[in-house]
């Protein structure tokens, strides 16, 4: 195998390797409120496909925070995820995942992440889940503590996949990951395990779309292969 049929495997976690956490907009309050105050009633923005800095500021800006609120605001959500996510095996892998993983790395591609959480968020999640943070190349991940739009995140990928001879595709559930993959000009393989279906996420530009990872692994394999 040469290094310019080696896939950058960008995986988002939330929805497509592990289930979504129906509590994740308490984390938010929780983090929003340590730095404004009791909040009588929250304004909840729109969470899926967002980053974690996003998502802090739209928290604060809707909930009588300021941009300067931000950098403890996105303190405080990594301070009440580590207590939330500290048991492992609560969250649960999403079918065929595992078996994904595993046959990508023996095929010689890397597996890596593209997320909208911090790394610290990011690692918590895996282990909730009972998924070795060790199978994700961490230095060659990306994370949503470091930008507040995913598409800079696919941009910085794809210029890192090009300087090491690599092809990159990103794994995702929404259609944010798959606009953004479009953005960077970057392959987008679609997973109706979130909160998208498998209609709504073709409607984005992709190489694939499949119900999950265990009945259309097949397909995303050959669609990686460019099969």
């Amino acid at each position: 195998m040469t290094a310019t049929e080696r896939r950058l495997v960008l995986w988002d976690i939330d929805g497509t390797l592990i289930s979504n956490d129906d509590n994740e907009e308490v984390l938010f309050v929780r983090a929003l409120e340590a730095v404004v105050g009791p909040v009588a009633e929250v304004v909840h923005p729109y969470r899926h496909g967002k980053t974690d800095l996003q998502q802090v500021t739209e928290y604060l800006l809707a909930n009588g925070g300021s941009a300067d609120d931000v950098a403890a605001g996105s303190r405080s959500l990594v301070e009440v995820s580590e207590a939330h996510f500290a048991t492992p095996g609560e969250r649960i892998v999403q079918p065929g995942v595992r078996e994904l993983i595993a046959a990508l790395a023996e095929a010689g591609h890397v597996n890596a992440l593209l997320t909208g959480n911090g790394p610290v968020r990011a690692r918590l999640k895996l282990q909730s889940a009972a998924l070795d943070a060790g199978d994700f190349d961490f230095e060659r991940s990306f994370f949503g503590a470091e930008s507040a739009v995913r598409p800079e995140l696919a941009h910085a990928a794809a210029a890192l996949a090009a300087e090491e001879g690599l092809v990159p595709v990103i794994i995702g559930d929404t259609a944010a990951d798959g606009r953004a993959a479009a953005d960077a000009g970057i392959g987008f393989v679609g997973v109706a395990t979130g909160v998208y279906g498998v209609d709504q996420l073709r409607e984005v530009p992709h190489l694939v779309v499949v119900e999950d990872l265990a009945t259309g692994a097949a397909a995303v394999l050959s669609a990686l292969a460019g099969r």
